[in-house]
């Protein structure tokens, strides 16, 4: 099989999830030959029965001696159902944020590849000239509903790993490293809460970027059943708290809690940095993800790509 059509088994592989032959086409690297779906899925039932490098079972594909994958994924795609309830629960309060304009889930539940104890990972974005008040009101609600992630309590948390005003909406090189994995990633951003209609299609021309690894990038809009539609009640308490805090004591309390939050995250990486964090501060994008994998991951990535 060309190299380019098996990347997408062997990543996922690593992340111990089979493929169907649309998540091959849909995950394909940018270097692969011009191929239509059709081309791909013979391609990967002529493999599949020739059971060289590739398996299939029930439509799913995986890389030769994995099997066992099949039968857990059908497990957790029933367990990423039951989180993606969840999060509908509790993201509709998240509604009530002043500035908040987006959020989006990121990471492990956007392939419905989770595990009992996965967090749900969310990428935020908020009024511009707002990030830092906006980050301290929606931090606060969040630990107020007891859902906030902490290392030894993640299941069904909320980690709040990624911020972007709507000014700035590119993740930059300087926030996060540039490959297959990060195209992987934020090609998969699914939008949950929009506030502000058009921001997710702004986001995606914003990040065009991902083409350069993904060949088929931008994929289809994912709006479907998981998008939150809060009551509106909370959209009003919302707005009545933007207009209190849109002034001249808006702008202070982004001063004031920007300078504390800047030296608390300081303080915090001082006693935890490893060689492995992506973090990335400023006053228009925030990325937290210490003691990231992704570098690891892409290490492995490439090994098998080359052997």
């Amino acid at each position: 099989m060309n190299q380019a059509l098996t990347a997408p088994l062997i990543y996922y592989d690593l992340l111990e999830r089979p493929l169907t032959a649309l998540e091959v086409y849909r995950y394909l690297r940018a270097d692969a030959p011009e191929l239509s779906f059709f081309n791909v899925w013979q391609e990967l039932k002529t493999a599949g029965t020739q059971a060289s490098f590739i398996q299939e079972k029930n439509g799913l594909y995986c890389l030769s001696g994995r099997q066992k994958l099949i039968a857990a994924r059908q497990k957790r795609l029933k367990l990423a159902q039951l989180k993606w309830k969840k999060l509908k629960i509790i993201g509709k309060y998240l509604a009530l944020v002043p500035f908040l304009r987006l959020v989006a889930v990121t990471g492990s539940l956007t392939s419905c590849n989770t595990t009992k104890q996965s967090d749900f990972d969310l990428l935020v974005i908020v009024k511009k000239n707002r990030l830092w008040l906006g980050r301290l009101l929606l931090t606060g609600l969040v630990g107020t509903l007891g859902k906030r992630r902490h290392e030894n309590f993640t299941q069904d948390r909320i980690c709040l790993n990624c911020y972007l005003t709507e000014n700035n909406l590119e993740i930059t090189a300087q926030a996060k490293p540039r490959d297959f994995h990060s195209a992987q990633e934020y090609g998969r951003v699914t939008p949950v809460l929009e506030i502000k209609p058009g921001l997710y299609e702004k986001f995606i021309r914003a990040n065009l970027w991902l083409a350069n690894f993904l060949k088929n990038y931008p994929w289809p809009s994912k709006r479907n059943a998981k998008t939150i539609k809060p009551p509106a009640i909370f959209n009003f308490i919302r707005l009545i708290f933007e207009w209190l805090l849109n002034r001249k004591t808006g702008d202070w309390l982004e001063k004031i809690t920007g300078q504390w939050q800047n030296e608390r995250i300081v303080k915090k990486r001082q006693g935890e940095r490893s060689n492995a964090d992506q973090v990335f501060v400023s006053d228009e994008c925030l990325m937290f993800h210490p003691r990231s994998k992704s570098d690891k991951l892409m290490k492995a990535f490439n090994r098998k790509i080359i052997m």
